[in-house]
């Protein structure tokens, strides 16, 4: 998927959600915790947020992170080849998610591929009530660091959580860590995209 068309994306859907919820940006900066300035620019199509900002935003309104990344109307049967998987890149680019897969119907729910670089780790904050993560290991070694507790995934490992708390993701290896991610948004806001 093209940069420039995720990011004109991004904030079309900002725009839509804030204005249907009667928000002004001072509204929507309260409850996401990111600056007006901020979040005019994303919605003017401007600034490519990262991740972190785009949990915000999405926490904040209680959306599933992927509602910033789907197309308008989606067929019964949806093909989306890798190159129009979006891509967010994040912390210098020792970050990156691939968004592979997004559900909306039953049960909304979504899933990323990631990749941690050697050395490097990425906090993600809660991503609000009633959304379970789970993660895979493909390659590599992941560290979780949840609630002052550490779990170490191996190649194959597999671990599920609440994800309503803080949580960061530890690549402690010499290698790159690919992973994927799923969330199970249990109650979510309806949601209309433009």
């Amino acid at each position: 998927m093209d940069m420039d068309y995720l990011t004109q994306h991004i904030g079309k859907v900002l725009r839509t959600i804030r204005r249907e919820r009667s928000l002004t940006l001072d509204d929507l900066a309260k409850l996401t915790g990111v600056s007006k300035p901020m979040l005019g620019q994303i919605e003017r199509g401007e600034s490519n947020p990262t991740v972190v900002t785009l949990w915000k935003i999405a926490n904040g309104l209680q959306i599933p992170f992927s509602s910033f990344l789907q197309d308008v109307d989606q067929p019964q049967v949806t093909v989306i080849l890798q190159q129009d998987q979006p891509i967010v890149l994040d912390d210098d680019g020792n970050y990156v998610v691939r968004n592979v897969l997004a559900i909306s119907n039953p049960q909304p729910a979504d899933l990323y591929e990631s990749r941690l670089l050697p050395g490097c780790s990425h906090s993600a904050d809660a991503h609000g009530v009633n959304v379970t993560e789970g993660i895979w290991v493909k390659n590599g070694q992941l560290t979780l660091l949840l609630e002052q507790q550490e779990y170490v995934l191996g190649q194959g490992d597999s671990v599920h959580f609440q994800a309503d708390v803080r949580h960061t993701y530890v690549n402690k290896g010499g290698l790159p860590c690919e992973f994927l991610v799923m969330l199970v948004y249990l109650h979510s806001n309806d949601l209309k995209l433009p």
